[in-house]
């Protein structure tokens, strides 16, 4: 097996290091990402931090904090922690996947595209703030009537937009610019389907647009290369939706 490992071309060999290490980042953030499976496992072998856990973050009867943060941070370790491993040990930079600060052509293309993407993408979270399906699930922090939106509500926000720069360095940094050697622009659209996957458990029209959206995105990072613009219209229309489902909710 090393031997036929060694043969094959170095490209190849990158692409199939990314292909499992992203694979292995889409376990976790499908089971130790989902609190429900994490006390399960703690309550087989580690009962006492299991009851903590249960009261700290499962049952906390004071806010949706907890639950929110243990999702966001979880989130993020899945993202982030194997692909920088990888990279690492590869001895490559992170500018090579899409961390680098844009250069000025790169700045002058995110300031003209910015307000395009969202001016296409308003109409759409207009109308979907409206639909039950959407507000069932956002914001994902629920605010109960009469709870200020300081501290807690804007704390949560502050670690979403953490959670979407992770999730855009997993998809548009990591998995575009780790398969392009092999792959070419078709890395985009192989990045696509986990990308599409991850949003099963909400609206069918989400899981479209995210089609949509991460060819797009995943194009723009594969041109430029940089993630920031995909940071930048992922946090902004996340806000956007948050704020018009609260007020849809009567909560602002």
């Amino acid at each position: 097996m090393r031997a036929a490992l060694k043969a094959l071309p170095v490209a190849e060999r990158q692409a199939l290091a990314v292909l499992l290490v992203s694979s292995l980042c889409m376990v976790w953030l499908q089971y130790p990402a989902n609190r429900f499976w994490m006390l399960a496992a703690l309550s087989r072998w580690l009962p006492d931090a299991a009851e903590w856990f249960r009261a700290a973050v499962i049952h906390n009867p004071h806010t949706e904090l907890y639950r929110s943060a243990y999702w966001a941070l979880a989130s993020i370790a899945g993202y982030v922690l194997l692909p920088l491993v990888h990279i690492r040990l590869k001895s490559e930079k992170l500018s090579d996947y899409g961390l680098a600060w844009p250069d000025r052509a790169t700045l002058r293309a995110d300031l003209k595209l910015f307000p395009l993407f969202y001016a296409l993408m308003l109409p759409l979270v207009w109308w979907a703030s409206a639909q039950p399906g959407f507000l069932a699930i956002y914001p994902f922090f629920r605010v109960s009537p009469g709870e200020a939106l300081w501290p807690h509500w804007l704390l949560w926000e502050m670690l979403y937009f953490a959670q979407f720069a992770a999730l855009e360095f997993f998809f548009r940094g990591y998995m575009v610019h780790g398969l392009k050697p092999r792959l070419g622009w078709l890395a985009v659209f192989v990045m696509i389907i986990p990308y599409c996957m991850i949003h099963f458990e909400k609206p069918a029209l989400e899981s479209l647009a995210a089609i949509v959206a991460g060819a797009a995105l995943g194009l723009l990072s594969y041109r430029y290369k940089s993630i920031w613009l995909g940071a930048a219209l992922h946090c902004s229309v996340a806000l956007t939706m948050d704020l018009m489902a609260l007020w849809r909710k009567g909560l602002l």
